[in-house]
């Protein structure tokens, strides 16, 4: 190909490309775009991410399964298992379920139902990926590009995608919606330490507020504390820190790091939240959420305790909301925009807490 562009098109830039090296070795770090599958098809833990950041990260990803009501559309409900031929048949990785059943024994508890494991292996595929793209955003200037694998499905089937064939959103697209915004919020501990990184991607500086509050999940108040800041242009860099023997007297199973930047004279804000723990050691409670409506467009969602990746469905229809599988906190007030309008009234909640055994729903640890 370089010899045919150099008769016919001889002014073009040609690049070796994609990759440019192979992902086992060391060079891929260093120059070129890389494509690194250490994770999935290496089953190494969603953490090397951090470390294996190249200059263009252009292609590396996980498997999610698309959402129930797309598994009706090809198979009997009394067929809907991940041992029955119909499921097996959608799924062309010669090891996927167990793939995804190994990372989710890592971070989640494993669930018994299959719509549950649906759900989870969603929401373990948008938080392997967040990790991914946090640590190549954090790493600008060193890498300038990053590119998941992949974007939608030409037929029905448990992949990569964030869009399955029917133009479902998995919890992926949600996540990848926020965190390709063009201001990123990013908690990364460091040794000791944990750092809040702010990335910007606007070509101008920016002045505004950080807000960051630590929290227990019923709401109580911890630390709170509010930096006036200007970040600059096509930037990312550590504007707070602080050192992990603060949490030493609180119970990192049970708390919560609220993080948001308001931009001076803009109404949008930015936000992250981070856990100090693993997911699948967090002490999770039943949350009471009340959904009001608001018109047939639009309507709000409370709750009295923390509320781990709400899910908003509706039983037989595509639901399509403005935001899915999003943690919801005590005395956050969550604005919601619906396409399917007049429905609220038939719209469920699944939260993380509604897929643990039942010990669990009994408030206990």
């Amino acid at each position: 190909l370089p010899d045919v562009i150099k008769i016919y098109d001889a002014d073009r830039f040609y690049w070796p490309s994609s990759p440019s090296i192979g992902w086992g070795r060391k060079e891929s770090m260093l120059q070129g775009d890389a494509h690194y599958w250490g994770i999935w098809w290496g089953m190494e833990s969603f953490d090397v991410y951090k470390k294996k950041t190249g200059r263009f990260m252009s292609e590396y990803g996980f498997q999610g399964m698309p959402p129930y009501s797309s598994f009706m559309k090809f198979a009997p409900a009394d067929s809907l298992s991940l041992n029955t031929v119909f499921v097996k048949n959608h799924q062309k990785h010669p090891t996927g379920y167990q793939t995804i059943k190994t990372y989710m024994e890592r971070d989640y508890k494993i669930p018994t139902e299959f719509r549950d494991f649906i759900y989870v292996s969603q929401l373990l595929q948008a938080e392997g990926m967040k990790t991914a793209i946090e640590a190549h955003r954090r790493a600008k200037p060193i890498c300038m590009g990053t590119l998941y694998w992949q974007l939608n499905d030409c037929w029905q089937v448990t992949s990569w995608s964030s869009i399955d064939y029917y133009n479902n959103w998995k919890a992926l697209h949600y996540f990848v919606k926020k965190l390709y915004d063009d201001v990123l919020i990013s908690v990364n501990k460091e040794e000791d330490s944990y750092k809040i990184y702010l990335v910007s991607d606007k070509l101008k500086d920016i002045n505004g507020i950080l807000k960051i509050s630590i929290a227990e999940f019923d709401g109580k108040l911890l630390f709170e504390k509010q930096i006036s800041l200007s970040i600059n242009k096509n930037s990312s860099g550590v504007y707070y820190s602080f050192k992990d023997d603060m949490l030493k007297n609180y119970n990192k199973n049970k708390i919560y790091m609220s993080c948001t930047f308001n931009e001076n004279g803009v109404e949008k804000s930015y936000n992250n939240i981070f856990y100090f723990s693993s997911i699948k050691d967090l002490i999770l409670n039943k949350p009471n959420i009340q959904i009001k409506q608001i018109d047939e467009s639009n309507f709000e969602l409370t709750t009295d305790i923390l509320a781990k990746n709400v899910y908003l469905y509706v039983d037989g229809k595509e639901l399509q909301v403005s935001d899915n599988y999003f943690d919801l906190l005590p005395g956050e007030i969550k604005n919601i925009r619906t396409e399917n309008k007049g429905i609220t009234n038939l719209i469920k909640t699944k939260t993380l807490i509604d897929c643990y055994p039942q010990i669990d729903k009994k408030n206990k640890p």
